[in-house]
C-alpha cells in the first residue's frame, strides 16, 4: 500500500502517466456562486471535488502566431491550430482526462467524470478557466484567459469532477500576475479592439468564496471573432477576400451567418478541418502577454521583436521586477 495520500497519488499519476504540467484540487464550495448550468453538480450530482490540470502550449506553436502577425506569414498559422489550440493540446487533455478518471475511480471507489477538452467533441462543457482558478492553478488576466506563473496564458486546461471528497489545494495568493491597471498590452495588441481598457466597475467579478475574488474584462466577443475566425482578408490564409465587409467593425451575431455558410462548402473545409469553424487566426492577447517569462522565451531567442514597454504605465521608469513580483516569477520585458 502506498504511503502517499490519495490526493498525492492522483496528482503524481496526472503529471506522469497523463503527461500534464500542473494539477490542483478544488473543493465544491468554491463554486457556490456559479451560474445555473455551470456548477459542477449540474453535471455530476453529489460532486465533492474538482481536479483541474493543464498542458502548456509549446513555444514552437506560439512561433506560428508570431510569424503570422510579425511577418504576415498567415500560411503557417495552421501550426498553431494543430499544435497549440484545437488539435494536439486538446487530444492530450482528452486522453489525460480519460486515464485520470479511470485511475481516480479505481483508487477511491467514487465516480469520476472527465470533462471535454475544447469544442471539437460536440458536448456541453463547464468553464475550464474557472475550474482551473478554483483549483489554484492560476489567476485570471485582463484578457479573460487564465495565467499561470510558469507559462502565462499559454496553457490549455482539463478537469475531472468526482464524488470523492479530496483535500483542496489553496487558491493562488501573493502578487497579481496581471496588473490590469498598469499593463495594457492585451488591450493594445488586439487587432479589433475587443478588449476594453480598464474602467472601475466595468469588469467581470467572480467570487470563489473565502475572500478570493477574481476580475477580468468584459470582452466584446463578436469583435474577437472577427480576428480569431479570420473574417477580414488581412487575416485569411489566402488573403484575397473579406468574409465580412471591413466597414463592419462591431458585427452582430447574425452577420456571421454568411461566414459559416462559406466555411460549410466542401471546397473550403480544409481551412478549418480541425473543428467546426476557425477560431485560431489571432491569439495576440495570449502570445504577447509578458507573464510566464515572455522575454526569456521569445525576445531573447529572437523569436519576436515586440516591445511591450510602451503599453505598460511607468516602464521603463518602474522596474518590471517590482511590477511583477520577481520573488515568485520573472515576467519582465526589459
Amino acid at each position: 500500500m502506498s504511503k502517499l495520500s490519495v490526493e498525492q497519488q492522483i496528482k503524481d499519476f496526472i503529471l506522469t502517466e497523463c503527461h500534464q504540467n500542473k494539477v490542483g484540487i478544488a473543493s465544491i464550495d468554491r463554486f457556490n456562486s456559479s451560474p445555473k448550468g455551470m456548477h459542477p453538480c449540474d453535471v455530476l450530482p453529489g460532486c465533492q471535488s474538482v481536479i483541474a490540470f493543464c498542458t502548456r502550449v509549446p513555444d514552437g506553436a506560439i512561433n506560428a502566431t508570431l510569424r503570422a502577425y510579425e511577418n504576415n506569414k498567415f500560411n503557417v498559422h495552421g501550426q498553431y491550430a494543430l499544435f497549440g489550440y484545437v488539435g494536439s493540446p486538446n487530444y492530450n487533455l482528452l486522453w489525460g482526462n480519460y486515464k485520470a478518471a479511470r485511475f481516480v475511480e479505481k483508487l477511491t471507489g467514487e465516480i469520476a467524470v472527465p470533462q471535454t477538452a475544447g469544442p471539437t467533441h460536440g458536448m456541453a462543457m463547464l468553464s475550464m478557466r474557472h475550474l482551473a482558478v478554483a483549483a489554484g492553478l492560476g489567476q485570471f488576466g485582463w484578457n479573460s484567459i487564465v495565467l499561470t506563473p510558469e507559462f502565462g496564458p499559454r496553457n490549455r486546461f482539463g478537469a475531472i469532477l468526482t464524488t470523492a471528497k479530496l483535500a483542496a489545494d489553496p487558491m493562488m495568493d501573493g502578487p497579481r500576475l496581471c496588473d490590469y491597471k498598469k499593463c495594457h498590452i492585451c488591450e493594445k495588441v488586439c487587432p479589433t479592439g475587443a478588449i476594453p481598457p480598464y474602467r472601475p466597475g466595468q469588469e467581470r467579478i467572480v467570487d470563489f468564496g473565502e475572500g478570493h475574488i477574481e476580475k477580468y474584462s468584459c470582452i466584446n466577443w463578436t469583435k474577437c471573432k472577427l480576428a480569431c475566425e479570420g473574417d477580414y482578408k488581412d487575416w485569411n490564409i489566402n488573403g484575397d477576400f473579406d468574409l465580412i465587409d471591413p466597414v463592419i467593425t462591431n458585427p452582430l451575431n447574425e452577420e456571421f451567418v454568411q461566414t459559416q455558410q462559406w466555411r460549410g462548402k466542401p471546397e473550403n473545409v480544409d481551412m478549418h478541418f480541425y473543428q467546426h469553424t476557425t477560431t485560431w487566426k489571432c491569439g495576440n492577447c495570449m502570445q504577447y502577454c509578458p507573464v510566464g517569462r515572455w522575454k526569456e522565451r521569445y525576445r531573447d531567442k529572437n523569436i519576436s521583436s515586440f516591445d511591450g514597454n510602451q503599453y505598460i504605465d511607468g516602464v521603463p521608469d518602474v522596474s518590471m521586477d517590482v511590477y511583477n513580483g520577481k520573488d515568485n516569477f520573472s515576467n519582465e520585458y526589459e
